[in-house]
């Protein structure tokens, strides 16, 4: 079963994002950056989930951070905001994630999207 890590700091958002793809996926959450380095060092995860607006260092700055690690493996990123500022956007583009979500997070577009970028 593939792995993927939710880094989301609303638990709601996290127990939604369980709620529709745990049957398929094995899904690792971290409501951190701090907690989500500590879990990407002791797993191989093929798939983020990745907020923008984090508390403490943002999704975009974890992002640019993890790329910069000799030990990341480096498994595709798909951006989830509710934020629409065209900087923002602009900004996480240009680090080329495998996608971008736009919350609130509707089921189908998530399920089709993940497929799109790790397959079943």
């Amino acid at each position: 079963m593939k792995k993927i890590l939710v880094i989301d700091d609303q638990t709601e958002v996290i127990d939604i994002i369980e709620d529709f793809l745990y049957r398929k996926y094995e899904i690792y959450a971290a409501k951190n950056t701090a907690r989500a380095i500590s879990m990407l060092h002791t797993n191989n995860f093929d798939l983020i989930l990745l907020d923008i607006l984090l508390l403490g260092m943002n999704g975009i700055e974890f992002l640019q951070y993890m790329r910069e690690q000799s030990w990341y493996n480096n498994p595709p990123v798909i951006f989830m905001s509710s934020e629409s500022s065209f900087n923002i956007v602009n900004k996480a583009a240009h680090l080329s994630p495998s996608g971008y979500i736009k919350k609130p997070i509707e089921k189908k577009l998530l399920i089709e999207k993940i497929k799109t970028v790790i397959g079943e």
